[in-house]
Order: structure tokens, then sequence, then C-alpha cells
């Protein structure tokens, strides 16, 4: 014999406003997060986003030609694109 039941959800208006609300944060976290992605660092905020040392990055940069690729230089000021960084690092 087999049974089988058949629910009707129903919701109020609270809860429908409620994921609505959930639904909002999340869209502007992944905003938030492609935003930063598109920030400059320099070398120190580089170094940071990497887990590493500013000194071990300045070796990395010094040895490592992908990374001297990915600079850019604003009135002297090295700086980089967190989103560069991270191709850097899936590539290490």
């Amino acid at each position: 014999m087999i049974v089988t039941a058949n629910y009707e959800h129903k919701l109020s208006d609270a809860d429908i406003e409620r994921f609505a609300e959930i639904i909002a944060e999340r869209v502007v976290r992944k905003l938030e997060r492609k935003s930063n992605k598109q920030k400059l660092l320099n070398i120190t905020e580089a170094a940071q986003y990497c887990g590493v040392s500013p000194q071990t990055f300045w070796r990395w940069r010094k040895r490592n030609k992908n990374l001297q690729d990915i600079e850019l230089t604003a009135g002297g000021v090295v700086q980089f694109r967190a989103e560069d960084l991270d191709k850097f690092l899936e590539s290490k």
C-alpha cells in the first residue's frame, strides 16, 4: 500500500518579508565581495591578502615574472588588484 500526502504551504506576510530581507543581505554581501576584488592594494596590503610577510611578498615579486606583470603603478606607487593576486596564487 502506498500512502501519499499533500501539503499546502502558505507563507505569512511576515515570512515573506523575512525571506526578502535575507535575500537582500546576500545580494549586498556578494556585491561588496565583488567590489573588494577591484580594490587596489599596496605592497603591504597585498602581502597581507596573500597571507605572507611583506618581505616574502617582495621576494615573490622579484623572482616571479607573473607577479611583476600584474602590478600597476600610480605615481611610482606599486599596486595590485585582489583578483589578479587570486589568479597568481592559483597558479603558484
